[in-house]
């Protein structure tokens, strides 16, 4: 294998996949690249996988002779990152790799080819495509709430699912929930259903922003998904569902509505959560008609007040929240003004934008503490 390519092309090749190398794993092949150089396309390919995620790009080159070879994904985006000149040669003969830049020369040692897992295979005949913009906007919305608990696997990934007129996405931990949904013509794919880990969300969204591409191809085959963006395809396992119906745990009959202001309500919520539990990290909220009220008190600790306007459509309300999970919701919500639609004291808040956009439906659910007398 014999190439030469230009530094910065190289580089960003390499940052499209790096994040996909496992920094600890008991199967040394899966710390390299699969690199491969193809004349014909005058191209080549890098791919990472850690056997969950595989992220294949190209980038242009000056190929002389084909091949391919496994590096040390680190080292060799370490010594790609410190070259002084434009131009990198890139040669192999067997397992060890010469790499070229000026006076620079590099060896490095990979790892027979035969030993890369074999690389998953997209299906053509299912591949539709969204638009990149608003799938990234609908992982932005959901992801941050996502399960770390490994006990309930299908919780560790985010709802994609597809109505005639319609798709979203929806995220739980238990302790929250955020759904999106946004209008669309979707009648070829209504009932399609599918569970994405959030690491294979996070890279596409990394790769649509770096990209700038418009429009992202996406292909599902039996328990596995492809996202085709520009020049980079990112291939995930799919988590085994079912995913909770959580239609149902969403209240339709809070009655009580409570219109404040998002950037002050964050704002008061940070200062007063610099004495909180740091177990519980409660912050309690006292609503009444005119104003919010929130207070921290930790025995050994101290307390702290802060008190700021809303309209509150009931009678005085006391909840309590974790802070850390408010803050988090209102970072996701848009507009400058928050609804919060209430039950009971222990029942789930539903927290949404006041003036919300008629193509798109976002709802956050907050679970709230019990309040210590």
């Amino acid at each position: 294998m014999k190439f030469s390519i230009g530094r910065q092309d190289l580089e960003k090749a390499i940052q499209r996949v790096l994040a996909v190398v496992s920094p600890k794993t008991t199967l040394p092949v899966l710390a390299n690249f699969l690199l491969e150089a193809e004349p014909k396309s005058n191209s080549i390919a890098l791919t990472a996988t850690d056997l969950d995620m595989t992220v294949t790009t190209g980038a242009e080159a000056d190929v002389d002779v084909a091949g391919s070879v496994t590096l040390p994904a680190k080292r060799f985006a370490e010594i790609v990152r410190e070259l002084g000149t434009e131009i990198v040669e890139v040669s192999a003969e067997g397992e060890e790799i010469s790499i070229r830049s000026g006076k620079s020369k590099f060896k490095i040692v990979g790892i027979p080819t035969e030993e890369f897992p074999t690389l998953p295979k997209s299906d053509p005949a299912s591949v539709f495509s969204v638009d990149a913009r608003m799938l990234g906007r609908m992982v932005d919305k959901v992801s941050f709430c996502t399960s770390k608990d490994e006990t309930r696997p299908s919780l560790n990934g985010a709802c994609w699912e597809f109505a005639a007129d319609s798709m979203g996405m929806t995220a739980t931990d238990g302790h929250r929930l955020a759904t999106f949904r946004v209008k669309g013509k979707y009648k070829p794919l209504a009932g399609k259903t599918m569970i994405v880990p959030p690491k294979a969300l996070s890279h596409v969204v990394r790769i649509i922003s770096a990209e700038n591409e418009e429009a992202v191809k996406v292909s599902v085959k039996e328990n596995h998904v492809a996202f085709f963006i520009g020049t980079t395809v990112i291939n995930s396992r799919l988590l085994e569902g079912p995913f909770p119906n959580y239609k149902q745990v969403i209240p339709s009959d809070n009655d009580k509505e409570l219109v404040v202001g998002r950037s002050e309500l964050m704002s008061a919520v940070r200062r007063v959560a610099v004495l909180a539990d740091v177990m519980t990290h409660q912050v309690r909220l006292t609503l009444t008609k005119k104003k919010v009220q929130l207070v921290v008190s930790t025995p050994d600790v101290g307390e702290a007040k802060e008190e700021i306007a809303g309209a509150f459509s009931a009678e005085k309300f006391e909840v309590g929240y974790n802070a850390n999970y408010l803050l988090e919701v209102l970072k996701h919500i848009d507009g400058e003004d928050v609804l919060f639609l209430l039950g009971s004291p222990v029942g789930a808040a539903v927290v949404k934008v006041a003036d919300e956009a008629d193509d798109e439906e976002y709802i956050c659910l907050l679970m709230p503490l019990r309040l210590s007398t």
